[in-house]
C-alpha cells in the first residue's frame, strides 16, 4: 500500500524542471512565492486561495494559507483540515522535512477512497523564509493514475520559487 505513495513523492522530489506555462504569483496582492502550472491544466484565483486541475480532472491541487504559529502546528492544522474534508483518511507515514527552493517543506502523504476510486492525498506545507504564514498544497490522484500524471505534479512542485 505505501509503495504507490513513495513512488507519488519520488516523482515530486526526482521530476526534472520544466518550465510551464501558467504562472501564478501568491499572494496575488503582496506575493511570496510563485507556482506553475502545465498548458492545458484548469487554473483558478481566488482571493485565498489557488486551485488547477488536470485537463482530465484526474489531478486536483489546492493551495491555501494558513495561519500558524509554528510549523507543526501547521502540519496539525493541515492533517485536520484535510480529515474533516476527506471522510476516511489514513495517513501513511511521518512527515518528511527538508527544503525546495529556498523554501523549508513538509510532505505528508494519505490514502482515501473517494466514490469507489482508491486516491493518493500528497501534502505539501511550505514555510517561505521571509513570511510569517504558512502555505498548504494538497493535490488527489487516483492510484491507478500516478505513472501518467506524477511527473505533472513533480514539476509543478519545483516550479514554485520564493519572492
Amino acid at each position: 500500500m505505501k509503495t504507490p505513495l513513495l513512488l507519488c513523492l519520488a516523482s515530486f522530489l526526482l521530476a526534472p524542471f520544466a518550465n510551464a506555462d501558467q504562472t501564478i504569483n501568491y499572494p496575488e496582492k503582496d506575493p511570496i512565492f510563485s507556482i506553475s502550472f502545465p498548458d492545458g491544466w484548469k487554473v483558478d484565483t481566488g482571493d485565498e486561495s489557488v486551485s488547477a486541475s488536470s485537463a482530465d480532472e484526474l489531478v486536483n491541487m489546492e493551495l491555501i494559507a494558513l495561519d500558524a504559529e509554528a510549523l507543526d502546528g501547521a502540519i496539525d492544522l493541515a492533517k485536520e483540515s484535510l480529515t474533516e474534508e476527506l471522510k476516511g483518511i489514513k495517513w501513511t507515514d511521518e512527515p518528511e522535512k527538508g527544503e525546495l527552493n529556498g523554501m523549508n517543506v513538509v510532505f505528508i502523504n494519505a490514502q482515501t477512497t473517494l466514490e469507489g476510486v482508491k486516491m493518493a492525498v500528497n501534502c505539501c506545507i511550505f514555510a517561505p523564509k521571509k513570511a510569517d504564514t504558512f502555505f498548504m498544497l494538497f493535490n488527489i490522484v487516483p492510484l491507478e493514475s500516478l505513472k501518467e500524471h506524477g511527473e505533472a505534479v513533480g514539476k509543478v512542485l519545483n516550479s514554485i520559487k520564493g519572492k
